[in-house]
């Protein structure tokens, strides 16, 4: 099997044209339409089923072309990360990522990155919009929990679990839920992102609980206090709410109950020569996270990636 034929065929699949492949390549689409013969004949299979409207993927070809899209990425990327290690790193990094994850996760990894790297220009918007990161030339985003946009390439980097929250005085008014159940019998306060629907792992297999959030808002600095003035419960991860639960001002609600946790993942665009600078800056966000009181586990995969 040549490489180069599998290159050809991921740029076919990926524009959903031999035409469209042939332009963006700059070679004749027959020359293409031969290639990829060669690399079927040469696997056994039919990879695509060609009519002279549109192409469709064979379930092979599927396989395939999830298969071996990484893999090609991976290696054409390696000339940018060999000559990254004989040349200190410069210029300009886009990153976008929640305010809390900033401030209260990051603040430490990019301060201590920044120094290692002088030559390295950071430009850094802390915002909870979707980030179109092609279209606003963003090189790297960081986001927590569920992900949408399967166009972009995403590595789940570390894990965060929250637990349930309320003050003393709005235990003492409304009693405290004994069951998952009983939630909605309470007032709860919900993020902006986050469905109607709260789930246990350990709370009838999983089965999501219905919550009356009479309060949602976008952040989470904003929710805890919410809690502490005895609105209601908050879902809010659990490293922060450390000191105030040692202060008395927040109680754990539910805390044998466990919610799943959520996955924070780096984003980039799904597009040939990542930017060595974004692996630099995963690989130095990896190393500092180990032992984070925020984090349970970094995903050690990527270590090796």
């Amino acid at each position: 099997m040549n490489l180069n034929d599998v290159r050809l065929f991921l740029r076919v699949v990926e524009t959903n044209s031999f035409t469209a492949a042939a332009e963006a390549l700059g070679i004749q689409k027959s020359t293409i339409s031969r290639r990829i013969g060669q690399l079927e004949d040469d696997l056994g299979v039919r990879l695509l089923q060609r009519t002279t409207r549109k192409l469709k993927l064979t379930e092979e070809g599927q396989d395939l072309f999830e298969r071996c899209r990484p893999l090609i990425e991976e290696l054409e990327q390696l000339p940018d990360l060999v000559s990254a290690h004989h040349t200190e790193p410069q210029g300009r990094l886009r990153i976008t990522m929640p305010p809390e994850m900033g401030i209260f996760l990051m603040n430490d990894v990019i301060a201590d990155f920044m120094k290692h790297y002088p030559k390295i220009e950071l430009e850094l918007e802390l915002s909870t919009r979707v980030v179109d990161l092609i279209e606003e030339s963003i090189d790297l985003a960081l986001r927590v929990g569920n992900l949408t946009d399967s166009s972009l390439i995403a590595r789940k980097i570390a894990s965060v679990t929250s637990g349930l929250y309320a003050s003393p005085d709005y235990i003492k008014r409304n009693g405290a839920p004994k069951t998952p159940g009983e939630l909605i019998n309470h007032q709860c306060l919900g993020h902006l992102s986050t469905s109607p629907h709260w789930i246990f792992e350990n709370w009838e297999n999983g089965k999501p609980v219905t919550i009356k959030a009479r309060l949602k808002a976008n952040n989470l600095t904003f929710l805890r206090d919410m809690a502490i003035q005895g609105l209601g419960i908050a879902r809010i991860p659990k490293a922060f709410c450390l000191s105030q639960v040692e202060d008395g001002t927040l109680v754990p609600v539910l805390d044998q109950f466990h919610l799943p946790g959520a996955g924070i993942h780096a984003l980039y665009p799904s597009r040939r020569h990542l930017n060595p600078k974004v692996r630099l800056f995963i690989d130095h966000l990896l190393t500092m996270l180990e032992g984070h009181p925020w984090i349970d586990q970094t995903d050690p995969r990527l270590h090796n990636h």
